[in-house]
């Protein structure tokens, strides 16, 4: 594939607008292609533009950049279609959390599992299954990748209602190779201080990862041959103790998550790699029972911080493209983003290996072959993603793994067919809610609130 080319529906992604135009100009399989840049702010879509054109003019890349608030417009020719958009995200998340908290249930993050998971892919999956149905139109032969959490509930969605529309989903969380070198850091094979290891260690350095998106473990790890999961536990022992005895930091998701980590290893023997996620998946940290919670129990979603950030965010692309910032410090970026390294590998050949939200196919023994998971995958333009074996998932885990999938699967029944029984259902499935007077309520007070988002249950 000579001149691939990549549309992107929602270019003012915080994640993931600026770090595509990067891997577009850097990559060599990418850069003789065409970038299509969608966004429905036209403000925002014009800064995109103009810093797409800026770095490709300071580059020298021939990448051809095109744009439209309607994605009809340059959906035709896309090898690749990214979705990575959200509604009024901080909003409405501020808007889940506070509403949810009234009734016991605290949400650090509130975008993948909870009242705020739940009510995101209200919102979202239906606007989702119009761009798939779109692309199924206008681009049938390309790869439909979403971006957009909560990631499986979008996939599941893509999967079972725009079946002949090839597609997978994507997190940031197990982007490879650079949370390898995480992960060697906590089993001690590589030093702390170092940016990447030698590459006889890390080929030496191996390990298992899957579950649901955001409730995804490290059941296995070994460094020439030795198993190192023991050593994990005494990092994260380590870790926790140290971050106990420093001042927490204010952002919800992040605090304490040594400390939480650490907990569920000593229950689980197994690492969890997206834990400011997985905190909120489990109910060991609501703060309930008569024992107190330690560290703490989680702290509600800080909206208003990640809306700062957003205007932080925005203010940069305002300044490289107002020369304030030079691109040439925009080129120093480390790496680009996972879906575009992904992509660079489909259209280059290059047999790299990511871990991608697909369809189990028994790469998980002990879990149904349409099971949607975070998995290692082998990936070509041709074939897509092909999991590798993983083997059973661990007593304990599994089931919180199938409790998560049946709200997941209930969720996207309940986004597509406006249904408030099957929405009801999914909130007492999910395994944050333990009371059904709650959930109703919950359920009732969220509609109302964001019925301005949620034309279809009005």
């Amino acid at each position: 594939m000579q001149h691939p080319k990549v549309t992107v529906i929602g270019a003012g992604s915080y994640f993931f607008g600026k770090q595509v135009i990067w891997n577009m100009v850097k990559s060599p399989h990418l850069r003789k292609g065409t970038l299509a840049l969608v966004d429905t702010d036209p403000e925002h879509l014009e800064l995109m533009l103009l810093l797409a054109e800026k770095v490709k003019a300071a580059t020298g890349a021939p990448l051809k950049v095109e744009g439209s608030v309607n994605r009809r417009d340059v959906l035709g020719g896309s090898d690749f279609v990214v979705l990575s958009f959200s509604t009024d995200n901080a909003y409405y998340r501020t808007t889940d959390t506070r509403i949810s908290a009234k009734y016991g249930i605290t949400m650090c993050s509130g975008d993948t599992i909870g009242p705020g998971g739940i009510f995101r892919a209200l919102r979202e999956l239906p606007e989702v299954i119009a761009i798939g149905q779109d692309a199924e139109r206008l681009c049938p032969h390309a790869w439909l990748i979403n971006f957009i959490n909560p990631t499986t509930v979008m996939g599941i969605g893509l999967m079972r209602h725009v079946p002949k529309m090839r597609s997978f989903a994507l997190c940031d969380g197990n982007h490879m190779p650079y949370f390898k070198y995480r992960y060697m850091k906590l089993a001690g094979v590589m030093e702390e201080s170092a940016d990447v290891p030698d590459p006889e260690s890390a080929e030496k350095f191996r390990f298992k990862i899957a579950g649901v998106n955001h409730f995804t473990w490290m059941t296995e790890c070994s460094y020439e041959g030795r198993d190192m999961m023991d050593a994990i536990g005494r990092t994260l022992a380590r870790k926790a103790g140290e971050e106990f005895r420093r001042p927490p930091g204010i952002k919800s998701k992040p605090r304490f998550n040594w400390n939480y980590a650490n907990a569920l290893f000593r229950i689980y023997h197994a690492y969890p790699t997206a834990v400011s996620h997985t905190k909120e998946y489990l109910p060991f940290f609501q703060g309930h029972g008569v024992t107190p919670c330690e560290p703490e129990g989680i702290q509600l979603f800080d909206g208003y911080k990640r809306g700062e950030e957003m205007d932080r965010h925005w203010q940069s692309i305002r300044n490289l493209v107002d020369g304030v910032t030079p691109i040439s410090e925009f080129l120093e970026m480390s790496h680009g983003d996972h879906a575009t390294d992904i992509i660079e590998s489909m259209v280059g050949n290059l047999g790299k290996r990511f871990y991608i939200n697909t369809v189990n196919g028994g790469a998980v023994s002990n879990m149904p072959q349409d099971a949607f998971l975070e998995l290692e995958c082998e990936v070509d333009f041709e074939n897509g993603p092909r999991p590798l074996p993983f083997g059973e998932m661990p007593r304990g885990l599994l089931g919180r793994q199938m409790q998560v999938l049946d709200t997941h699967e209930l969720t996207v029944e309940a986004a597509l067919t406006y249904d408030r029984r099957t929405l009801l259902k999914a909130l007492c499935t999910d395994p944050m809610i333990v009371n059904i007077g709650d959930a109703e309520n919950i359920m009732r007070e969220l509609l109302e609130a964001e019925k301005e988002a949620l034309p279809g249950w009005n």
